[in-house]
């Protein structure tokens, strides 16, 4: 046996487990995974971490809170990409065999490094109708299907959450964005549980506002939506109820808006681009568990070469994060053609206070004919031992 091996075997093994365990909480993600070939202890080790509830959320609070964890990840119809917004390193996987038969599934939000999936296209009546909708860890690279409820629409909007993260376990919360006119018989909203794997109906609630983008973010067990009515709607998955959080400040005509959660904390941002001069103004909200929320400028952008976030309606929106002070990394799709063959590509740019100060192209994929689809899908993302629930 190799001396080298020998001697970090021996050194794990004479670690007390409550020291190994407060060292290993300190240590990316992503590294405690790739040291798994380190030696037979050191895998069996890491392939026992899903199971110890106290590390998985210990090291999931201590990453959350260090604004370095934060991940780009970016999907597209065969591949995973994992990219640090800062030092630009990346992982690139397939897509999970799960969904390499749908070859059709997007992402659109996670929670706690579970990444909640939706399959593009679907049929309303196929028999037996085939599952829709997937819960992903990245990380772990573990997916399953999630069966479908009776009440599927076409138009909902999705959002994940909980109650107590050990205790109550993860939630998913689907409704009928209220844009269209829910047929009598429909059901508007429910949730499902991850604990006993079954759907419920919330009778009792009701989504008077409609949603704008079901883009929604997920912030310490509770979701939040952009609405029509240029607020921020919220669902507490403790009480099940939606509430009308805030007011968002004044959206001008011609002005782009995406709304995001601040460094993992109990805080809202929201992010807009004036589609003509490409000024951009970023805004935090306050505590979310204050009485009263509202929103603050954090930075105000207008410098010339400052790149457009969305070029048009059809791509997926951009996403950002933020790591430096008074900076913010964005992940946004672009394209160029000839109006026969297009190359679309995601880029991932730095900016702040002095402009654009850097960006770096990610990948390119080539579409044939005019109709130009969003082929990639992104998504700020923390890696975390979590297991599927």
């Amino acid at each position: 046996m190799d001396s080298s091996k020998r001697t970090s075997s021996s050194s794990l093994s004479s670690l007390h487990s409550e020291l190994l365990e407060e060292i290993l909480c300190r240590v990316p993600a992503e590294a405690i995974m790739r040291s798994k070939p380190t030696c037979k202890q050191w895998n069996d080790l890491i392939k026992a971490l899903p199971t110890n509830k106290t590390f998985i959320y210990k090291h999931l609070d201590r990453s959350s809170s260090d604004s370095s964890s934060k991940r780009f990840i970016r999907t597209s119809d065969s591949s995973v990409r994992i990219i640090d917004p800062v030092t630009k390193e990346r992982s690139t996987s397939p897509m999970p065999a799960e969904f390499q038969e749908s070859n059709k599934v997007h992402t659109i939000l996670q929670c706690d490094g579970l990444v909640l999936c939706i399959r593009r296209y679907y049929s309303l009546i196929s028999q037996p109708r085939r599952p829709h909708i997937a819960i992903w860890n990245p990380l772990l690279r573990r997916a399953k299907w999630i069966a479908p409820s009776g009440g599927l629409l076409p138009n909902s909007v999705y959002g994940m959450g909980y109650k107590t993260r050990e205790e109550d376990g993860y939630k998913i919360v689907r409704f009928s964005n209220s844009w269209f006119k829910v047929g009598e018989g429909d059901t508007q909203v429910e949730v499902y549980e991850f604990k006993n794997s079954s759907w419920r109906t919330l009778d009792h609630v009701k989504v008077d506002v409609p949603v704008v983008d079901s883009q929604g973010v997920a912030v310490m067990g509770n979701m939040y939506w952009l609405t029509e009515k240029n607020g921020i709607l919220g669902f507490d998955f403790t009480a099940e109820t939606f509430k009308d959080v805030c007011s968002c400040p004044p959206l001008f005509f011609g002005h782009r808006r995406y709304l995001s959660c601040f460094r993992e904390d109990d805080r809202l941002s929201l992010l807009q681009q004036a589609e003509e001069s490409k000024k951009i103004q970023v805004w935090l909200s306050n505590n979310l568990a204050d009485e009263s929320v509202s929103f603050t400028r954090y930075l105000s952008v207008d410098k010339p070469g400052l790149p457009a976030l969305k070029l048009y309606e059809s791509i997926h929106h951009p996403v950002y994060c933020f790591v430096k002070p008074r900076s913010m990394f964005a992940l946004y799709e672009g394209d160029e053609g000839d109006g026969v063959t297009f190359t679309t590509y995601g880029i991932i740019c730095e900016i702040d206070e002095g402009g654009l100060r850097n960006q770096t192209e990610t990948e390119t994929e080539r579409i044939y004919g005019r109709l130009r689809y969003p082929i990639f899908c992104g998504h700020v993302y923390v890696p975390s031992f979590v297991p599927l629930p």
